[in-house]
């Protein structure tokens, strides 16, 4: 898909837009090299001056539908008129946050919130039910994030970028309304599982290409998690990775979870560090542009495997690393393609660390 957007949009909200930008594209086209995102102490005390979101199970959204996005807007304009001098590479982004099971719920029409995310019931029924799931009707969950969307979009213009995350690959969704039996039918019934998986992503293009045509937004370009694109998917999530083996996600992740990447002309895929044996996996989606290695408790951390990482990963990998960590590693860092956050504890280290990178880990 080629989805126009508007280029003469500038980012009020970070100096030297266009320079940065630029680093983005030369790293796409690069065959080594790094980009740096920083934060400070001072932005603790900035988030402290913000009101406080409610817990999601507390906020009544029929009567204010808007609060989410009005309550993030407000954070992200006073957190980056602070950080908007920064020397990094970040870029603003607003995204209201209804919690991981909004995409599915925007499916299913079912969504139960706690105080920080949400989630939908599985279907507790036959995996031939649950393969006839019920969905191509627009939800009350729809027009809410929708509205939250379009404020946010109209407030941020020429702020900040804005966009949805949490979209689910096929195989993450499929394993969302099946429950860890899906799991086991991997073994005893893998054609219902292939048909599971493509009706699963039918109808997830279908949301997708419904959240396209009805978000008005006025991005210059796409801000896939932490890396600028031309046109591309902002986020995918397939946590389900970690779940499986190498060969299965062969089998049952890698083949849906890259068309719709496909469909996107690129974009990011989110994963965990239990999916480091997918890494070979990874490689070879030829429509991924970019993923992260998110922690996970009783997991290396990626700092502890970065000559793997940099070395077979062929792709841009986004990993936090320490201040520390990023000057004992920075050989290996040159000889990757990364997008590395991390948290400085004053100006100077900031500076420090951003030299580091740019005179050690440039991109070339």
């Amino acid at each position: 898909m080629d989805k126009k957007m508007p280029r003469n949009i500038d980012i009020e909200l970070k100096e030297n837009f266009s320079d940065i930008k630029n680093r983005h594209v030369k790293l796409l086209e690069a065959k080594r090299g790094c980009l740096i995102w920083t934060s400070l102490p001072e932005e603790t005390r900035i988030a402290e001056t913000c009101l406080k979101v409610p817990a999601l199970e507390d906020i009544n959204f029929r009567s204010s539908p808007l609060l989410l996005s009005q309550m993030t807007c407000e954070r992200i304009e006073k957190m980056w008129n602070y950080r908007k001098k920064y020397r990094d590479d970040s870029l603003p982004c607003v995204s209201p946050r209804f919690g991981s099971g909004i995409i599915a719920g925007m499916i299913t029409g079912n969504l139960t919130f706690s105080s920080n995310t949400s989630w939908i019931t599985e279907i507790k029924k036959t995996l031939d039910d649950v393969i006839n799931f019920t969905w191509g009707k627009e939800n009350e969950w729809f027009d809410l994030v929708l509205s939250n969307l379009n404020y946010a979009a109209q407030r941020m213009k020429g702020k900040a970028f804005c966009a949805l995350e949490g979209y689910h690959s096929p195989l993450e969704f499929a394993s969302i309304i099946r429950g860890s039996d899906l799991y086991l039918d991997i073994y005893t019934a893998p054609e219902k599982v292939h048909q599971l998986l493509k009706n699963s992503k039918k109808a997830l293009l279908w949301l997708y290409k419904k959240i396209d045509m009805n978000f008005y937004h006025y991005n210059p370009g796409v801000l896939a998690y932490h890396m600028w694109l031309d046109k591309g998917l902002n986020f995918l999530s397939d946590d389900a990775a970690g779940l499986i083996s190498a060969e299965h996600y062969r089998e049952f992740g890698l083949p849906y979870t890259d068309s719709i990447l496909e469909y996107y002309c690129g974009g990011f895929l989110h994963v965990h560090t239990q999916a480091y044996h997918q890494i070979d996996n990874l490689r070879n989606m030829k429509s991924l542009t970019l993923y992260n290695w998110r922690q996970d408790p009783n997991s290396i951390k990626p700092v502890e495997i970065l000559v793997d990482i940099a070395e077979k990963s062929g792709k841009i990998v986004s990993i936090y690393m320490t201040p520390n960590e990023i000057k004992a590693n920075i050989n290996i860092l040159a000889k990757g393609r990364f997008i590395i956050l991390t948290d400085c504890q004053d100006l100077k280290e900031q500076n420090t660390i951003i030299d580091l990178i740019n005179n050690k880990a440039p991109i070339e």
